[in-house]
């Protein structure tokens, strides 16, 4: 939790301005004396001993820890609702799935008929079939399929490995025993399994109707596989009887029953043939044409190179490349003299000023002094980009003869090849008319293989897609057992009741720590009389957010909270004689330097002669509040090396004056622990000020506060809300009433009000 008043720093950061200031007439000098006075209020023991929490006491402790309490309650009751999910008995689950089963013949070849089995037959096997040893096997040792994002995705771990199979000794024997069928419908066959775990039932069911359907399919598609072979073995008979009669075509062996028409169709498939290759070879020459003058190109590139001269541009990219030190330096300073010259001319009013004008200047000495540096190194750089572009045109070269070897033979090929067909051309015509009398007995051949391919394309096609006569129409489906509800509602209930148990643990140990919940606490536990209250401050998101008028209403009732401490303590004051107030807390951290700096603040502002004695000699932070320095003050004055009134010095507040600290050491330690500098330098201030003010260490930690209480006239302890530990305080008190210290009472810091509840039209600034 944050405690606004850890820092000690100043609630209003400026001096207090009341608005209806009051003068108080105080009596001055002898008649402040320190003798502890009688009217005080000394704290009770009896009260602030309960052990016993209040229902308000724990929902005000719940409050501080509400985030803690419910994250932990949250991660509680969300084990305690799996565990009682996990250890509730479950009642018998059963998982369902359907699978539609086609009573016709299936087929085997493409476009076949087929006639109507005998249905009683078909699913009579049906029921054995799935129901076989080696099908519930292969289920067993299947691995499990998980669903992820719409998609099968397989695991490592077996169906055997689910807890409703894993004592089983026969695996296969097991899944069996769960297992249950019957007809749906003519051709519907629902498959069942009943048990504890709707998980594993619904893995088994599932991986079950796969392989049954998956082992349907496997028959038909290993016929038609069979019958693809088959065709595939009598087409590459046809076809090797083709290439025979080929042969002794191209040999001029003509086979009986050739007919005139064929030959030339031979005569035109090689003119076609030989038009093609002759029109390759010229595409040929033209490319063999293009290469040629790609090597005349790089011959003038090589004969020119020694006489190329570089630009600039390539001179400096080349000293990048190698990462040139001092140019790659240069680089990095004008980029970043360009950045510089684009903000100042964004941030310039006149785009010809002397800063826009230094800026360019900068960046064109930088962008010379590249320049200088790129002509430096021209000559070692011209000659290694030489050397590279050499290289690169000579391996171009080699590459282009190569190239145009390989063309130059390819051509030569289709060359020869055409020349050759054209010959075989002049020879069908020439022999047509001798073949005239043979038949085409080639074509019947041709007919019968493309026959065959046009049957085994579609087989493949089938293939691809092989549905056999089973089909999962639906897979499982969980039917939860009768008692889903008790479980679900008893697994609410028990997450419920450790979400409130948590939740009142969390408030019962924030309890034990008998932080101060608010003002009651104060006055019915610890017994002491409460002067005033200090609202809470607002938090700094809600200050840096703007909400000024809220703000703005906050410091009033501030101000105005500190009025009435004033008046409620003046009044004490003034019944019984006190001048000398020390304000103290029973911890660091509980408000106590603030409330000095404001109630002075508002004394001075009635009129009063006030001085703020900083007595905190181990921690000081009063200075920093009034922006003053730390030496010298206190510490120096208890060792008399400094007169009391070199050590006062003034505020900017009116009537507000203040002596710091001082610089603290063992040796200040010890003169405060004799008394006699302290009291000397309280009778010193009681004759020059109305009232003094005195900020002291907290009790329970050091001994300083009790030394210095028993040279003043009242104590007052600060309490933070929220905060302080009534525990502590009550020590602390006791403590101080033991040395016959008087307490005046206690001011609680941190009160959280809403500022509408003050009224608003009393709270409101007034007209100076």
């Amino acid at each position: 939790m944050n405690n606004p008043y850890e820092n000690e720093q100043s609630v209003s950061g400026a001096p207090l301005a009341p608005y209806a200031p009051q003068s108080y007439s105080v009596p001055m000098g002898a008649a402040y004396g320190t003798t502890p006075h009688s009217n005080v209020v000394l704290p009770t023991s009896s009260s602030a001993s309960k052990n016993i929490p209040t229902f308000m006491g724990l929902i005000n402790a719940l409050r501080r820890r509400w985030v803690l309490a419910g994250f932990l309650g949250l991660l509680v009751a969300a084990a305690a609702f799996i565990a009682v999910m996990v250890a509730f008995p479950q009642g018998k689950h059963q998982v369902r799935a359907l699978l539609e089963i086609q009573t016709t013949n299936m087929a085997v070849v493409p476009g076949a008929q087929v006639g109507n089995e005998n249905i009683e037959n078909i699913r009579a096997n049906q029921l054995v079939l799935i129901k076989t040893r080696t099908l519930l096997q292969r289920v067993a040792q299947a691995k499990i399929v998980q669903v992820v994002n719409g998609q099968e995705v397989q695991t490592d771990k077996p169906v055997s490995s689910l807890l409703s199979l894993a004592t089983a000794e026969d695996h296969a024997k097991a899944i069996e025993d769960m297992l249950r069928t019957r007809w749906e419908g003519p051709d519907i066959m629902a498959v069942s399994v009943n048990g504890d775990r709707p998980d594993d039932l619904k893995v088994i069911v599932d991986t079950l109707v796969r392989l049954y359907e998956q082992e349907s399919s496997r028959e038909l598609y290993e016929a038609r596989l069979k019958r693809k072979d088959m065709l595939n073995e009598v087409k590459a008979e046809y076809t090797e009887k083709i290439k025979s009669m080929q042969s002794k075509l191209d040999a001029g062996e003509f086979p009986e029953g050739t007919t005139v028409a064929t030959i030339n169709a031979w005569a035109t498939a090689l003119s076609s043939e030989k038009t093609a290759l002759t029109q390759e070879a010229i595409k040929l020459d033209g490319e063999v044409s293009e290469l040629e003058a790609k090597l005349r190109q790089i011959d003038n590139e090589l004969s020119s190179l020694e006489k190329k001269v570089y630009r600039q541009d390539e001179i400096e990219s080349e000293l990048l490349k190698q990462k040139d030190s001092s140019l790659t330096a240069l680089q990095k300073n004008i980029d970043v003299a360009k950045r510089s010259l684009t903000r100042v001319r964004e941030q310039a009013t006149d785009p010809k000023g002397q800063l826009v004008r230094n800026a360019e200047r900068a960046l064109k000495e930088l962008e010379d002094e590249k320049t200088k540096l790129a002509e430096q190194r021209r000559a070692d750089i011209e000659k290694q980009l030489r050397v590279v572009q050499r290289f690169e045109l000579e391996k171009e070269q080699r590459l282009a003869q190569l190239s145009k070897s390989g063309l130059q033979s390819r051509r030569d090929t289709y060359r020869r090849t055409s020349e050759e067909l054209e010959k075989k051309s002049e020879k069908l015509t020439k022999e047509g008319t001798a073949a005239a009398k043979q038949s085409d007995a080639i074509k019947p051949f041709n007919d019968e293989i493309l026959r065959l391919d046009k049957e085994i394309r579609e087989l493949v096609l089938m293939l691809k897609n092989t549905k056999g006569r089973i089909h999962v129409r639906e897979f499982g489906q969980i039917m939860y057992g009768h008692n889903q509800k008790q479980k679900m509602l008893y697994s609410a209930l028990a997450g419920m009741l450790s979400f409130l148990g948590v939740m009142t643990l969390v408030a019962f140990l924030e309890w034990r720590t008998r932080r101060v919940d608010g003002v009651d606490q104060v006055v019915n536990e610890i017994g002491l009389r409460v002067i005033g209250t200090i609202p809470a401050f607002p938090s700094r998101q809600s200050i840096k957010t703007g909400e000024a008028d809220a703000n703005q209403n906050w410091r009033f009732i501030l101000n105005e909270s500190v009025n009435s401490t004033r008046t409620m303590l003046l009044h004490t004051a003034k019944t019984q004689s006190m001048q000398v107030i020390m304000v103290t807390s029973a911890m660091q951290g509980e408000g106590k330097t603030s409330l000095s700096s404001q109630l002075a603040t508002s004394m001075a502002t009635a009129g009063l002669r006030t001085l703020i004695l900083d007595c905190d000699l181990r921690n000081p932070s009063m200075h920093r509040l009034f922006d003053l320095p730390l030496a010298p003050g206190c510490s120096e004055i208890l060792l008399s090396e400094l007169d009391v009134s070199d050590a006062v010095q003034p505020t900017t507040v009116p009537n507000l004056w203040i002596i710091p600290a001082g610089q603290c050491s063992n040796r200040v330690i010890a003169a405060l622990a004799q008394g006699h500098p302290l009291e000397s330098l309280f009778n010193r201030l009681r004759g020059q000020f109305d009232f003094i003010v005195v900020d002291t260490c907290p009790v329970l930690p050091v001994a300083d506060s009790l030394l210095i209480g028993q040279h003043v006239d009242g104590v007052l302890i600060s309490i933070l809300q929220d905060i302080s530990q009534l525990p502590k305080v009550l020590n602390a008190s006791e403590r101080l009433s033991q040395l016959n210290i008087p307490l005046l009472g206690a001011v609680v810091n941190g009160i959280k009000t809403d500022i509408h509840a003050y009224g608003y039209n009393y709270v409101k600034q007034l007209p100076a």
